[in-house]
């Protein structure tokens, strides 16, 4: 595997995430503290003190503890505990996944988060980009039947499925789901689902849909640290066929070994009780925020785009933008004003030849990751800074 270049996507978060007045660039939710978290989930905080203060600092079992296996199986039907691996985060999963897969070329939607392709790349893989589109309102598609196309063109040995996407906030249909799943199938492609962001991504069921199906060629890596604003707490997990998750897990030796036993029994009390309080509160604060930021985007003249379907990001465009030089400076007074977005470009996104602003990377990462309580304040000054740089520009962009 050749060395991995720099994740450029983290490096400029980095730059601002812990000054900026307005963090309007991560991709999770507000952050929770231990005591919001637990009590939350349940826990009083006298027991969450003694259960602490009384945790051994060992090393917790290879797999994970097999209760919290327990709990991530039953949310993949067909699982079983032997199907599960819990890692320090859906990170190390997908790293150790694709070195075992070691695929010949990979599908993905476009744009990506940059861990999705950068791994596979590196050793040596193809990339096939399924595209994602936007019309002149800034509101994401796509074409299913160019997808499945796609796949049929180009022969892809593994298919990554991002659900709900980083960054458009689209939800895959359920129908566009079981085409690509049943095209798998037949080629004998493996299908890898990404599924971060699955506790947002319906806004009736606490747990939207899974593309796990039992056997031997479906991976499914996910957690909840980021809908739930507790990314510091790095657990997540990789489900799917025992004897490949036994070769995952013999490379986890090598790298993380074990999880860290109080982020497990953290993790155990979030996921005994999906309908706890601390779940509630993070789907009510995603609802509201989604529609401040429709009412925002229905009136605002400096930017344009749609809120997530799913997830706690978006595509925002910004009006008025002809070229390069002219986004840059739109981003330098948006940062100027202490709002901080991720520009598209630090995703690697965005091709001279689009057919739309966003498709040329003129556009930022919105994320919902605020206090409904502050939100409508940090989108007021994004829109005065972008209507001071975009002063007497139209509202809608001009594709062409």
């Amino acid at each position: 595997m050749e060395l991995l270049r720099s994740f450029f996507m983290e490096d400029y978060l980095e730059g601002s995430r812990f000054t900026a007045r307005y963090n309007l660039g991560e991709s999770g939710a507000r952050p929770r503290t231990v005591g919001e978290l637990l009590t939350g989930s349940g826990v009083s905080p006298q027991r969450a003190l003694d259960t602490f203060l009384s945790t051994l600092l060992r090393d917790s079992p290879n797999w994970g503890r097999a209760d919290l296996r327990d709990l991530v199986a039953a949310m993949h039907p067909g699982a079983t505990r032997d199907n599960v691996l819990i890692t320090t985060g859906t990170s190390e999963a997908l790293l150790l996944l694709f070195r075992q897969l070691r695929p010949r070329k990979v599908a993905l939607a476009w744009p990506a988060f940059q861990l999705l392709y950068e791994l596979p790349m590196r050793q040596g893989a193809e990339l096939v980009r399924l595209p994602v589109r936007w019309d002149l309102r800034g509101v994401p598609s796509i074409d299913a039947d160019e997808w499945l196309a796609r796949l049929e063109r180009d022969s892809p040995d593994v298919v990554v499925i991002n659900n709900p996407h980083n960054p458009s906030g689209l939800v895959l249909d359920p129908e566009l789901l079981e085409r690509i799943s049943r095209w798998t199938e037949r080629s004998g492609a493996t299908l890898v689902g990404d599924e971060h962001y699955r506790f947002l991504s319906s806004d009736t069921e606490v747990l939207g849909a899974t593309v796990y199906r039992p056997g031997a060629r479906t991976f499914v890596t996910g957690s909840f640290i980021k809908c739930l604003g507790c990314p510091g707490l790095r657990i997540g997990w990789c489900v799917g066929d025992t004897a490949m998750l036994a070769r995952v897990q013999n490379e986890k030796n090598y790298t993380t070994h074990t999880v860290n036993p109080v982020a497990e029994w953290i993790s155990l009390e979030v996921l005994k009780d999906l309908g706890s309080p601390a779940l509630r509160q993070a789907r009510e604060e995603w609802m509201r925020n989604r529609r401040l930021l429709s009412s925002f985007l229905e009136r605002s003249q400096g930017v344009y785009g749609v809120a997530p379907v799913g997830g706690l990001v978006t595509c925002i465009g910004v009006s008025g933008v002809a070229g390069p030089k002219e986004f840059e400076a739109k981003l330098q007074a948006l940062g100027e004003a202490g709002v901080f977005v991720l520009p598209l470009s630090a995703m690697e996104h965005g091709d001279p030849a689009g057919a739309h602003p966003l498709e040329r990377g003129h556009g930022f990462r919105l994320g919902l990751g605020m206090s409904p309580d502050h939100f409508p304040e940090a989108l007021d000054a994004l829109e005065t800074a972008a209507r001071r740089a975009s002063a007497g520009a139209p509202r809608t962009p001009d594709p062409s």
